[in-house]
C-alpha cells in the first residue's frame, strides 16, 4: 500500500438484521472466476495489523519535517487518540478471546487469538516506541527552539516550583482524594483513560507499608509557568511532586503515575431491552468497570508499584506498556492550541460557498440537483438548510437520521425548534455511536422534550445511512427535498473531514428515501429500490453485479474500470470479487484511508490492482464508487464502506 499525501447511485446501509428482523437481505454466490491456489493466510492481510499499518502512516506525518511543526505535534495526538479507541475495541476483542472470556471452551480459538494478540501487541510496542522517540528526539527538541517546553519537575526553576506549589495547594489539592488501599479498603474503581497516581508509604513513627491511590483530576492538564512564554507543566507532575500533603504523619516511599484503558464495548441485550436508552446509559456507567486492557507507566517507575498495581487489576506482564514521555499524548491538542505562532501551522483554510444563489435553498434544489465537497464548500450550506426548514411556515414536516452530532450541534438546536413549533420532526438517533453515545442520548431527550417523534433505529441494526427529508408545501403542491452524504451532520468534524454531500428534489429519489424513513420508524416491507441501494437488503448484491460486469467488460476486450474511494475494505467476499476481476483484467483502483486487507498487485492474484491510502491535513472520510461499464458508468456516493457489517 502506498501513502499520499495532502499538500447517480446513492447507498444507505445498517448492520445485520437480529434473527427476528422483519425482511432479510439479498444473497451472492461466490465469483467464480476466483483462483483459490493462493492460501487464505495469503491472501488477505490481517485487519487488526492492517489498522496499526494505517495509524503509522499517520506518525510518518509527525516525523515529516515538511509538515509544520505545531501540526507535527497534532499527529502525535492523533496517533494517541486512535490507539486509545484501538485498544477500548479490537485490542479488546481480541483480548477477551486470548484469556478465554470469548471463546465458549473452544480451545482452539483461544489459541489462535492468544498469537494473533501477541502480534498485534508487538506492531502497538513498536509503534509506541516510535511514537515517543519522535517526541523526544525530533518534535519536543524543535518546539524547544521556538520557546515551547513542557518542564518536567527536575528543571523547575525555584520561583516556577513556588508558583506551582500554590496552584497545588489553591487549585488541584481540594479536590483531590486519597483512598487507602487495605482490607478494609479494596482497590477503587480506576476511570477508563484517567490519570492517577499509585502511592506507597509507611508512617513516619513506623509501621507497616501502606498503598493507596490519588486520581489526577480530568480537564487542563497544562499549567502555564510564569516568566517567558510557551514554558508549561503537566498537572499530574505538579500532584506527584507535592501530593506529600495529603498523606499527613506518612513518609512516602514510592510514587507511580499510571492510565489504564478498558474494554469499551456495550453489551446490550436488545431483544430483552424495554428501553434501548436507559439500558445504553446503565451500561455507559459500567465501561469503568470492565476489564483492563492496557495500563500505561512510566518507563522509569516505581517498578514495586507496577507490581502491585499489576496483581490488583490481574494483568500480565505484557499488558503494561511503559513509555519513555507524558502519559497520553492527546495532552497535545491542547498545547497546540495555547501556542499562538501561526507560522508553525498549516496555511489557514477557509471553506468555499458553493456557487450560485442559496439564500432561498428551495428555490436552488428545484431548479438544480447539487453536489457539494466538504470541506472545499462549506457544510454550512447543510446547517442552513435545516435551520431554514425550521422556520419556514411552507415546511410540514422533517425527517433525519443523526449519528454523531455535536455537543452544541445548530442541526439539531433547528430540529428542537421546529419541532416546538409544531412541525412535524421524525428524528431516527442512533444510540449505539460508538463513544458518542452520551451526547446522542442528550440530544434524544431534547428531542423527546421538544415534541419530536424520536426512534432508535431497528432491533439488530446500527443505522448508519445519512439522511435528510424536508416535505413543504410549494405553489404547485407537496415535494420532497431530500439530502443524502457521506458523513455526518456534524458541524464540527465537516470541517476537518472530507464527505459528500447531495441535494435534490428528484421525485424517485424522494419515493425511495421516503420508503426507507417509513421502514425505520415503522412498519413496511421495502419496496424495489429506484435510486437506492440499501444494506442489509440489496447493497452488497449491487456492489458485486457492479464489480462483476467489469470483469465480463474486461474478458470480452472492453476495458473493465473500477475507481472506489473509502475508508476500510475488510469483506473478504469483496475481496474475492475484486481478485476475480483483476484475473479477468480490470483495472482497479482503490483509495483506502485505513484498514486494508486486500493484498494488492499480487502476481495472479490481484496485478491490477492498486491501492493507496490518503493521510494529511484532512481525514479522507467521502466513499465514491464509480464503475465504467463500457463508457455507461456507474458512481455512487455511501455511508457504507466495503465492510461487512456495512454490507450484511
Amino acid at each position: 500500500m502506498t501513502t499520499d499525501k495532502h499538500k447517480h447511485k446513492h447507498a444507505a446501509h445498517a448492520r445485520p438484521p437480529a434473527p427476528t428482523a422483519r425482511f432479510r437481505a439479498t444473497t451472492t454466490s461466490a465469483p467464480a472466476a476466483v483462483e483459490h491456489a493462493v492460501p487464505a493466510r495469503e491472501r488477505y492481510t490481517h485487519r487488526e495489523l492492517s489498522w496499526l499499518a494505517f495509524n503509522r502512516r499517520v506518525l510518518e506525518e509527525a516525523q515529516d519535517e515538511a509538515t509544520p511543526l505545531l501540526e507535527r505535534l497534532k499527529f502525535l495526538a492523533i496517533v494517541s487518540s486512535n490507539l486509545d479507541e484501538f485498544v477500548m475495541v479490537r485490542a479488546a476483542e481480541l483480548h477477551a478471546q486470548a484469556h478465554g472470556r470469548e471463546s465458549d471452551g473452544d480451545e482452539a480459538r483461544t489459541a489462535i487469538a492468544k498469537v494473533l494478540f501477541s502480534e498485534v501487541r508487538a506492531g502497538m510496542r513498536r509503534l509506541v516506541e516510535d511514537q515517543y522517540r519522535c517526541w523526544r528526539e525530533q518534535v519536543a527538541p524543535a518546539l524547544a527552539a521556538q520557546g515551547v517546553v513542557l518542564v518536567g519537575p527536575d528543571a523547575w526553576q525555584p520561583v516556577e516550583r513556588e508558583s506551582l506549589r500554590t496552584h497545588f495547594r489553591n487549585q488541584l489539592e481540594p479536590v483531590l482524594t486519597p483512598l487507602g488501599v487495605d482490607p478494609t479498603k479494596p482497590f477503587p474503581v480506576v476511570a477508563n483513560r484517567g490519570l492517577n497516581v499509585a502511592v506507597q508509604l509507611e508512617p513516619e513513627d513506623g509501621g507497616q507499608a501502606r498503598s493507596a491511590l490519588v486520581a489526577v483530576p480530568g480537564g487542563g492538564r497544562l499549567v502555564a509557568l510564569g516568566g517567558a512564554p510557551g514554558r508549561f507543566a503537566l498537572a499530574e507532575d505538579v500532584v506527584l511532586t507535592f501530593l506529600d500533603s495529603l498523606f499527613p504523619g506518612y513518609r512516602i516511599l514510592g510514587r507511580s503515575l499510571f492510565r489504564a484503558t478498558r474494554d469499551g464495548a456495550l453489551e446490550i441485550d436488545e431483544d430483552q431491552a424495554i428501553d434501548m436508552l436507559s439500558e445504553i446509559e446503565q451500561e455507559l456507567s459500567s465501561r469503568d468497570r470492565s476489564h483492563v486492557v492496557r495500563l500505561e507507566v512510566p518507563a522509569a517507575g516505581d517498578q514495586g508499584l507496577r507490581a502491585w498495581l499489576s496483581g490488583a487489576m490481574d494483568l500480565d506482564p505484557a499488558d503494561i506498556e511503559p513509555v519513555d514521555g507524558p502519559l497520553d499524548m492527546t495532552v497535545f491538542f491542547a498545547l497546540g492550541d495555547r501556542v499562538e505562532r501561526a507560522d508553525l501551522r498549516d496555511q489557514p483554510f477557509t471553506a468555499a460557498a458553493h456557487p450560485g444563489e442559496w439564500d432561498d435553498p428551495f428555490t436552488r434544489i428545484r431548479s438544480a440537483e447539487t453536489l457539494i465537497h466538504h470541506p472545499f464548500q462549506t457544510f454550512q450550506r447543510i446547517v442552513e438548510l435545516v435551520e431554514k426548514a425550521a422556520a419556514d411556515e411552507r415546511v410540514l414536516a422533517i425527517k433525519q437520521t443523526l449519528y454523531r452530532v455535536s455537543g452544541n450541534s445548530p442541526i439539531a438546536r433547528a430540529l428542537v425548534r421546529a419541532a416546538k413549533a409544531g412541525k412535524q420532526v421524525t428524528v431516527l438517533i442512533e444510540l449505539m455511536a460508538r463513544f458518542d453515545e452520551a451526547t446522542n442520548i442528550r440530544w434524544a431527550k431534547a428531542l423527546q422534550e421538544a415534541g419530536a417523534h424520536v426512534v432508535y433505529g431497528l432491533v439488530g441494526l446500527k443505522v448508519h445511512a445519512k439522511l435528510l427529508m424536508i416535505i413543504r408545501k410549494d405553489e404547485d403542491g407537496l415535494r420532497r427535498y431530500v439530502h443524502l452524504g457521506t458523513g455526518n451532520y456534524n458541524d464540527k468534524t465537516a470541517r476537518l473531514y472530507t464527505d459528500i454531500s447531495y441535494l435534490t428534489c428528484n421525485e424517485a429519489v424522494g419515493r425511495d428515501v421516503a420508503a426507507l424513513f417509513n421502514m425505520l420508524t415503522g412498519y413496511s416491507q421495502p419496496p424495489e429500490w429506484e435510486r437506492l441501494a440499501v444494506a442489509p437488503l440489496t447493497l452488497r448484491a449491487r456492489m458485486v453485479e457492479w464489480i462483476r460486469r467489469e470483469a465480463e467488460h474486461a474478458r470480452l476486450g472492453r476495458g473493465g474500470r473500477i475507481i472506489a474511494k473509502f475508508n476500510s475494505l475488510v469483506d473478504e467476499g469483496i475481496c474475492d470479487e475484486l481478485y476475480a476481476a483483476s484475473q479477468a483484467g480490470a483495472q482497479i483502483d482503490l483509495i483506502v484511508r485505513g484498514m486494508c486487507i486486500l493484498r494488492p498487485g499480487v502476481p495472479g492474484l490481484s496485478g491490477t490492482i492498486r491501492v493507496r491510502s490518503l493521510v494529511g491535513r484532512l481525514l479522507e472520510h467521502s466513499r465514491i464508487y464509480y464503475f465504467a461499464n463500457h463508457g455507461e458508468p456507474v458512481i455512487g456516493i455511501s455511508s457504507a464502506d466495503w465492510m461487512t457489517r456495512n454490507l450484511d
